[in-house]
């Protein structure tokens, strides 16, 4: 019989006996295997994609792949069998736009220099407070802070020269998040990793978002997967 797909991330429940039950209605003479296969395989790049990663999507399919095996390709008869999936609609063929014209890399910063806004730390980075802000809001002591920071378990935003500030996002109940450490660890510069920790998800949210949640171990190798 064909397996349930593990609930999506949001709690979506991706079942590969509904899309089992699809396929069976759509190709009532293909065999039983080959149906039970295809289905496990388009519900693991669901859950996948519900995620909305497509890297990890496609590590999905190559684990399903690895997992089941392959498919099963002949009829009794040694004819190949093909499975049917009968769009409702007509198939809409886009070759895209032609490629602009050439332009030399210098002249294109230029350009877009010409074009560029300036944005300030608050305004990418979302609300901060340096040490002093911190120490009256939150209660967390200037020298707990400057460890917290020099250890990697803190981003600190430079501003200026020596200055640092701190979303304060990052905190719960007074402390960083946790996961938060071994995702600068692997990440490396504090912007890098607080740009990445704040960039939303296609389905919505995002890393910190998932970190504030306790779903630590899939923002690590989130993490891991893009800068390792």
């Amino acid at each position: 019989m064909a397996r349930d797909c593990a609930a999506g991330r949001d709690g979506l429940d991706i079942r590969s006996d509904d899309v089992l039950a699809v396929l069976r209605r759509r190709n009532p003479g293909a065999k039983p295997e080959a149906l039970e296969h295809a289905a496990g395989l388009m519900a693991a790049v669901g859950r996948a994609v519900e995620r909305g990663d497509a890297v990890r999507a496609m590590h999905a399919v190559l684990d399903h792949l690895r997992a089941e095996g392959p498919a099963p390709a002949k009829s009794g008869e040694g004819a190949a069998q093909t499975l049917i999936l009968n769009p409702g609609g007509v198939v809409e063929v886009s070759h895209g736009a032609p490629a602009g014209e050439t332009i030399d890399r210098r002249d294109g910063l230029k350009r877009l220099a010409a074009h560029a806004l300036p944005v300030t730390l608050e305004e990418w980075a979302g609300p901060l407070a340096g040490a002093g802000e911190l120490a009256t809001r939150l209660g967390i002591a200037r020298s707990t802070l400057q460890d917290w920071r020099r250890d990697g378990a803190v981003v600190g935003l430079l501003k200026g020269t020596r200055k640092h500030l701190f979303p304060l996002a990052q905190f719960v109940d007074g402390r960083p998040v946790e996961g938060l450490a071994p995702v600068l660890a692997i990440i490396g510069d504090p912007r890098t990793a607080w740009l990445w920790l704040i960039e939303p998800y296609a389905r919505g949210g995002s890393p910190l978002d998932d970190l504030k949640r306790g779903r630590v171990a899939p923002v690590i190798d989130a993490a891991r997967d893009d800068f390792a």
